[in-house]
Parts: structure tokens; C-alpha cells; sequence
């Protein structure tokens, strides 16, 4: 009752029923004579009683029984006073033309301000668009005179079922299966869905076999999620070409997987298309291939997932003697070390070469081969016991010739050790002044291998005269091979070198510290702390003791994505609009790869030509249609045209006119306009996709709250957008895939922004602008519940809404506040467990680093939208930050 704001009094019947009351609860009514006297004294009319019954009565002829529902031993009544129907005007709507508009407005003219009543009565229940027309007309002078009903074609109007209903006199009556009822926006439950305050958006989770991981929000940690993948879909098209489909039992972290989750690293600085993909983390993997033999691997991305798609060429066999845990310690950092000390930097025996980070997992491969080849190393690492640890793990390192990489002083240590000439091969994986110091390393015809990403995404300057010693410089980008065939020579040879190295024992397991796959920000936050020796792994699944066995399935709780086919074809009517263009590009980020948008007016505008040239430039196959759906010939022309491309795997109908005017301004040509596109074009589309399209997964309307919740000024939009929600509802009860979406205001693109002028605080039907993100985020939860991806315990209408209350932003934005404030978030980025014991310390000094500043940075800009610069942020006190959440 709080939730829904009822005001709740415990009183008497008679004190009760004086006041301003809707709804009077009780218990007993029929068996408490008392009661009932009490009650039909002081009753108002249009006052409704609940009572709870512990067995059937017969009710008082008084009182008129609206509803009964059962549960568990007892019954609950819905009972109101009984009214006389004499005054009521009841008309019979023939909607196949709109001749009855003038009769209804007629009526109204007469008779609306006579206290009389006027029940619209509709047969056409598969297609009737009467409910969104009165929800709208209610809001209008004199609308509140009329009622409504509405059932099927094989009713008789003679059924004495209709006059009991019609005795009632409820505004909503609608026979559905045999049951009167009427229509109610439910809200999803918290077990289906889930909200993420941060992002405002609504998830659903689901227990999935194919699931990868990724930050909900970019440089959040905490937002780390499993997301459901659609790698199945891809492998079970055969799109597979040069991959191997694999299960995944460890997945190791990467630092590109650190400075990606942080926010440091941006997508775009990564090779090919990788920055136009979800899954962008992982670099590597140990688990079995599709035939059950143990393997490891590397991955241009995704390989933190549960299954893989990998790259045959980069995939080599667990000997036996290894576990797979202990295998998965050595792809991306012995694959990255060869290709950078052998395959690019040409490293020779007997030659010198600094290696930094040597207790790392590319350092520790990377010492590993160099003393193995007789060469001279000199590394750095940050601490004591690492140095200790290296020392112990490689008897041949030099003590002395262990630098510190938190300073430039190795600098000095190399070029003593070399008597100023330097070392041939300089590995580096620094940043700023000792990437610089690192270059001064380096002596005559050396050859200085970058594996860092911070200043080439930076694109930091080097200087020219670098290179007057007749030096190279060599970006070392792993991930670039991936993009090249199997046989190009560097990647051949990566994987001979590997293959090589596994065989003779040069290649060997490093030390690992392993996490479970629900510790993904504990695991993420140990790696950015710089502490760990060595690997951090996430522990997918646990290794079966056969050597050679197909994995058994296992889920993981993810959130639930909708993909795409790719070998079938996609219809968007009205797909040229501002909704229907983001839409295509949704499509198409979730594995869609044929278009096909239909446009009365075609191409006609630079924005239109710009997405239709980025789409092709993909390998997006588009066909552009002018052909308009609203009759049997052009439905027949579209579905046969995409078709051609692909079995036609969705169909979703945008297509919308606004003739907005109140109704007594209204003509029947407003409404046949208005209706064309909304229900004869979703009709048509529905009869016949039935036989043409056998593999369609998505029947999908673009409706309005216009008609769910009322707009004063358009019964005619409302008209037609409920038409279309009777149809999908007649396909859903059909067993056909249907679903209809009322939208609230849509911002940034959309009717709201072009043909109404509006902006983002224009409210339509009580809501404000939704962004177009957020309904891209509603439409893939409600394509997951349509398709029956989510597993709920109750079925689900073919008709959805979202939509942004106005009148609850405030309250909304206020909840979220008080949930989460930036005190607790920075708190948890330091891993300061109590915020007291802080004291004034500053951030600095509680050890922050830079990839903390980077993550506390942004959660400054998307909770506070407060831009600081570092300095300023190593400045922050637990106190300043609990005097800005006060001033939020």
C-alpha cells in the first residue's frame, strides 16, 4: 500500500464511509447482517467493498458482485451498490469504416453533460483499437459519460452474460477467454528484473551455458557482470570458419583487461573492430576443445568467457603433466614474449636485454627465454620480496642487475653494468619518465620493444632523436596477428616458437593466484593493486581427471542479452525514422547482418546515408523499401523481398502518424489516417507472415502510452496504437511470437523531438522522455521474456509498457541518492572497510593508485558530474567527501 501510496484508514463503517473513500475492506460481509445494514446505509456510489469470505454466500440483492477470486480456503469479493442501467445509451461500433465518430460525437453533444451513460460496445477483439480511444477520450469534456466493452465476434449481443456485465456499470469491460476483467500496467517483479541505480536501466538475469564478462559501466569495477553471449548462435550457423569451439575451465587476467575495466585504456585503442564489440576482455584461456582434449590458448578478445570461439592457429595442446590451472598461467605471456624478443626484436644468443616487471607474467616468460638463450638480463621490479622471488625462481639472475621499476635508478644500473654503452634489447612495459629513462638504455642498433599501452594509446611523444643511434622501435600489438591468416609468417612462427617451447620445457607454468568466477571485482581490484607474482586467474569450472573427456554443461548467472540471427533477414517499417534507425543499429550490434527498412519518402536526408554507408561498410546487407504495408499486396512485397536475403527472423512496426486534435475536432478521415500504418499494416504484416515467415522469432508493434494511460487530444492515435495491441495480443493467444511496446515520451530521436518540438522534460500521457538507450535496453528485456529466454514462473502479456514517470523522478533520483553515496564508492575502490578510521588521511596516503584515481575519477563525473584533476583527487579526504554527498 506505501509502495503504491494508498492512504490507509482504520475506522468504522460509519465514520469511514462519511469521508472521501474508495475502496472499504472487511471481513464477512455476507455471513454479519449487522454489517451489511451498516455498509448499504452509508454506501456512495462508486464506493467498492473487498470483502474476505470463509465460505460462498449467497450476496444481498443490494449489492452487485463485480469479481470473486479464490485462494487458499477463502474467497475475496469485489462488491459494489447496485445501480439502474435506464439512463444508459449503449451503441454498437462497426469498425470496419469510422462512421460511428460522428455518431459518438453527436451523443456527446446531446447528452454528456445529462448525467446519462454511453457503453461503446465492439465485436472486433482481434483488431478493435475502442480501449486506447476511451482512455483517451475520458480525459476529455464530457468523457467521463462513457464506458466501454469489448469481446469477440462469436458472442451473441442477445447473451445474458452481456447485461449482467453491462449492470455493473464499470468504465472497462472486456471478455477474454471467458473471463470479464479489464487492463492494468503490473510492474515486473524484482526476481524478474533487476535495477542497476547507476545506469537507471532494468536487467533481468538468467542462467545461461555461453556468458563472458564485462563492466556494466566503463571504469567501474563493481559493475563487473556475466552477460549471456550468443557464441552458440554463431557456431550452430557455421560461422565458425578458422575457430575452434571451446569450453573455457580458467581464465587469466590481463593488464589490457585492467586498464580496459578502469576506464584507462579506451576501446578505440584497440586493433580491427574490437572497439564496436561487448566482449572486449580476455586474452587467453586453458580449458577443452570441442572434442574434449585439453588445450590452451589465446584470443584476439573474450577469452573471459565460459566458451570460446578460437583461433586455431594459436591453440596448443596441455601436456600431461600440467593442470589446467597451471596451464593457463603461460599463452598470452610466453606467445607475447617470443613475439617480442624473437619474432620482432631478433634477439641473438650472447646479447644483452633489459626486461621490466620482471616478476610478471610477460617478464618471468620473458627471463625465462633470454637466460635460456645465454643472454645477459637485467630486469626491475617494485619491491624487495619480488626481487627475492626472482632471484629464487632464476639461480642465473645477477642480483645486482635487478633494478627498481617505481623510479628511474635502473638507468643507472645498466648503463654501469654496460660502461655506458647499454643494453641491445630493451622490453618494456613503463610509462612516463622511466619509459624515457628506458630509451637511454638502449645502446647503438637496439631494437626497443613496447608491450605497454598507456602512451601509445596516449600517443606520447618520443623524439626523433631516438633514432640517431641507429635504433628501432618496435609496438608490440599480440592481438594484430589475429587479424592476419594462418599462414602469414610472424604468426607461424609465434606458434612454432610455443609449440617448441612447451615440448622442450622451456615453457613452463608460472605461480597463479586464483579467484572463483562470482570474485570478478575482487579479482580485478588484487590485479590493479600491482601485488600479485605472477598470474591472477578467474576459476571457470573445475577440471574433470580425465585427460581426454567432453565437459559436462554448466550455467552461470548472467544477464540476459537478445541476439540476433545472422542468416536471417530483419523488417523494420518506418526503419528511415529517428527511433527506426537506432533500432537497425541495435540490430545489427546484436549479430543482425540483413536489413530491410521501409520508408514511404525513402532516403532523404545525410544522417539517413551516413548509417547506411557505416552499415555496408560492414559487410551489412541493407535494402531500402518504399513500399507500404498497409494492404495485403504491399505486406506480401516486403516479406518476399527480405525473404531473398534470409528467412525473416523479425518484424517490427514503427510506422506512426499524428493527426493530434480534441475529439469533437476530430473527422473519421483523421482516424482512417491515423490507423492505416498502426493496424491495417500490423494486420496484413500478421496474416501474412503466418505462412511466409515459418523462422520468425519477433513480431514486434511500437505503441503508445497515449493509449495505455490517456492523452487528452488523442483518441485517434489511441485508436490505433490499442488496435495494434489486440492484434499482437490475437497472435501471442495463437501461439505466434508477438509483442506490443507502449512507449512513454522517447528522447533524443522520435515524434516527442521532431513533430511535437519537444524536448526532454515534455511530458506525454503523465511520462517523461525515455532515452534512447534505455529503451534499447527495455526492448532486449522484453524480447528475452517474449522469446521465453528468462525462465519466469507466471506468462507475460504480448503487450509491455516503459516508460518514465514524471511525477516520480524526484523521488526516484531522491531513493538512489540514499542508497549509494560517493563516500561508499570510493571507500570500496580503496578498500578502506571503515570510513571513521580514515580520519583526514588523504587518498594518497590511504595508497591510492593511478588506476584507483582513474576509477575514482569517473565515479566523481557520472554521480556527481564533478570533473577534478588528479592532483585534486589525491587531495580528497573522506570528509570532503562526505560533505559532497550532503550537498547532492
Amino acid at each position: 500500500m506505501d509502495e503504491k501510496k494508498v492512504n490507509v484508514l482504520k475506522q468504522s463503517i460509519d465514520v469511514a464511509l462519511t469521508g472521501n473513500v474508495n475502496v472499504v475492506i472487511v471481513s464477512n460481509l455476507t455471513y454479519d447482517k449487522q454489517l451489511q445494514t451498516d455498509i448499504l446505509t452509508h454506501l456512495k456510489a462508486g464506493c467498492f467493498i473487498i470483502s474476505e469470505e470463509a465460505q460462498s454466500r449467497e450476496i444481498p440483492r443490494s449489492l452487485e458482485l463485480v469479481a470473486q477470486f479464490a485462494f487458499e480456503t477463502k474467497f475475496l469479493l469485489l462488491l459494489r451498490r447496485a445501480i439502474s442501467n435506464v439512463d444508459l445509451t449503449v451503441m454498437k461500433l462497426d469498425e470496419n469504416n469510422f462512421s460511428w465518430v460522428e455518431q459518438v460525437k453527436d451523443w456527446l453533444m446531446k447528452h454528456g453533460k445529462s448525467g446519462r451513460k454511453l457503453l461503446l460496445l465492439s465485436q472486433a477483439k482481434r483488431s478493435s483499437g475502442i480501449i486506447g480511444f476511451f482512455r483517451c477520450l475520458r480525459l476529455e469534456e464530457n468523457g467521463s459519460s462513457v464506458r466501454v466493452m469489448l469481446v469477440s465476434e462469436e458472442v451473441s449481443l442477445t447473451d445474458t452474460s452481456l447485461k449482467d456485465q453491462m449492470q455493473k456499470g464499470l468504465a472497462v469491460n472486456v471478455l477474454h477467454k471467458g473471463i470479464w476483467g479489464s487492463y492494468r500496467h503490473l510492474k515486473l517483479t524484482e526476481t524478474e528484473t533487476r535495477e542497476d541505480t547507476k545506469e537507471s536501466e532494468i536487467t533481468t538475469l538468467t542462467h545461461s551455458q555461453h556468458a563472458y564478462v564485462n563492466t556494466l559501466v566503463r571504469g567501474d569495477l563493481s559493475s563487473l557482470q556475466w552477460i549471456q553471449s550468443q557464441i552458440f548462435n554463431t557456431f550452430s550457423r557455421g560461422n565458425g570458419i578458422d575457430k575452434e569451439l571451446c569450453t573455457v575451465y580458467y581464465a587469466p587476467l590481463n593488464f589490457r583487461d585492467i586498464m580496459l575495466a578502469t576506464g584507462k585504456l579506451p576501446p578505440d585503442a584497440l586493433p580491427g573492430n574490437l572497439a564496436d564489440q561487448d566482449c572486449v576482455l580476455g586474452l587467453e584461456f586453458a580449458g577443452r576443445d570441442s572434442v574434449g582434449r585439453r588445450v590452451i590458448g589465446i584470443v584476439e578478445a573474450c577469452g573471459m568467457a565460459t566458451s570460446i570461439a578460437a583461433d586455431k592457429g594459436f591453440l596448443w595442446d596441455v601436456p600431461n603433466e600440467w593442470s589446467l590451472e597451471e596451464a593457463s598461467t603461460v599463452p598470452i605471456v610466453y606467445s607475447t614474449a617470443y613475439y617480442a624478443l624473437i619474432v620482432r626484436g631478433k634477439l641473438r644468443k650472447g646479447e644483452s636485454v633489459l626486461i621490466h616487471a620482471g616478476s610478471g607474467g610477460v617478464g618471468m616468460a620473458a627471463i625465462a627465454i633470454s637466460l635460456n638463450m645465454g643472454c645477459k638480463v637485467f630486469t626491475t621490479v617494485g619491491t624487495q620480496s619480488k626481487k627475492s622471488f626472482l632471484l629464487r625462481t632464476f639461480d642465473k639472475l645477477d642480483s645486482s642487475m635487478i633494478g627498481n621499476s617505481r623510479d628511474t635508478s635502473f638507468e643507472w644500473m645498466v648503463l654501469d653494468h654496460t660502461a655506458g654503452k647499454g643494453v641491445d634489447v630493451v622490453l618494456n612495459s613503463l610509462a612516463g619518465e622511466q619509459l624515457q629513462s628506458s630509451v637511454r638504455c638502449l645502446a647503438d642498433g637496439g631494437r626497443f620493444l613496447e608491450i605497454g599501452k598507456v602512451d601509445l594509446s596516449n600517443n606520447s611523444a618520443l623524439g626523433m632523436a631516438f633514432f640517431l643511434k641507429n635504433t628501432t622501435f618496435h609496438g608490440i600489438l599480440l592481438d594484430a596477428l589475429f587479424q592476419v591468416s594462418l599462414d602469414n609468417p610472424e604468426k607461424a612462427e609465434v606458434s612454432r616458437l610455443m609449440q617448441e617451447g612447451i615440448r622442450s620445457g622451456e615453457v613452463r607454468p608460472l605461480p597463479v593466484t586464483v579467484f572463483q568466477n562470482t570474485q570478478l571485482e575482487e579479482a580485478f581490484r588484487y590485479m590493479a593493486t600491482g601485488k600479485h607474482i605472477g598470474k591472477v586467474v578467474l576459476k571457470i569450472r573445475q577440471e574433470e581427471p580425465e585427460k581426454i573427456v567432453e565437459p559436462r554443461q554448466e550455467f552461470v548467472s548472467a544477464i540476459s542479452k537478445t541476439y540476433m540471427d545472422p542468416g536471417k533477414s530483419y523488417i523494420i517499417v518506418g526503419g528511415l525514422g529517428g527511433f527506426g534507425l537506432e533500432l537497425a543499429d541495435w540490430l545489427v550490434t546484436r549479430g543482425a547482418t540483413k536489413l530491410v527498412l521501409t520508408s514511404r519518402s525513402g532516403v532523404t536526408n545525410g544522417f539517413q546515408e551516413l548509417s547506411l554507408r557505416r552499415w555496408r561498410a560492414r559487410s551489412i546487407e541493407v535494402l531500402i523499401s518504399t513500399t507500404e504495408c498497409t494492404s495485403q499486396s504491399g505486406a506480401k512485397k516486403i516479406i518476399a523481398s527480405a525473404n531473398q536475403l534470409g528467412p525473416v527472423g523479425g518484424i517490427y512496426n514503427l510506422a506512426g502518424v499524428l493527426r493530434d486534435g480534441l475529439f469533437n475536432e476530430l473527422s473519421k478521415e483523421s482516424f482512417e489516417e491515423v490507423s492505416a500504418a498502426k493496424v491495417r499494416g500490423s494486420y496484413w504484416l500478421d496474416m501474412c507472415s503466418r505462412a511466409a515467415c515459418p523462422q520468425l522469432d519477433h513480431f514486434v508493434g511500437f505503441s503508445s502510452v497515449s493509449c495505455g494511460r490517456g492523452n487528452a487530444g488523442q483518441t485517434n492515435y489511441g485508436y490505433a496504437n490499442s488496435g495494434l495491441e489486440r492484434i499482437c495480443e490475437n497472435r501471442h493467444d495463437e501461439g505466434f511470437p508477438a509483442l506490443a511496446i507502449q512507449w512513454g515520451a522517447i528522447g533524443d530521436v522520435g515524434m516527442v523531438m521532431k513533430d511535437l518540438k519537444g524536448g526532454n522534460e515534455t511530458k506525454v500521457a503523465g511520462t517523461l522522455p525515455q532515452k534512447i538507450l534505455s529503451c534499447l535496453n527495455s526492448l532486449d528485456v522484453f524480447l528475452g521474456i517474449s522469446t521465453g529466454q528468462r525462465n519466469l514462473s507466471k506468462p507475460v502479456s504480448a503487450v509491455v509498457s516503459s516508460v518514465v514517470l514524471a511525477n516520480k523522478g524526484v523521488a526516484a533520483s531522491t531513493s538512489s541518492a540514499a542508497t549509494v553515496t560517493i563516500s561508499s564508492i570510493v571507500a570500496n575502490i580503496v578498500g578502506i572497510k571503515d570510513i571513521k578510521r580514515a580520519g583526514d588521511a588523504t587518498l594518497a596516503e590511504l595508497g591510492m593508485d593511478s588506476l584507483m584515481g582513474t576509477e575514482i575519477k569517473l565515479a566523481l563525473e557520472i554521480n556527481l558530474d564533478l570533473v577534478l584533476s588528479p592532483n585534486e583527487i589525491r587531495g580528497l579526504t573522506f570528509t570532503k567527501l562526505a560533505e559532497m554527498d550532503n550537498r547532492e
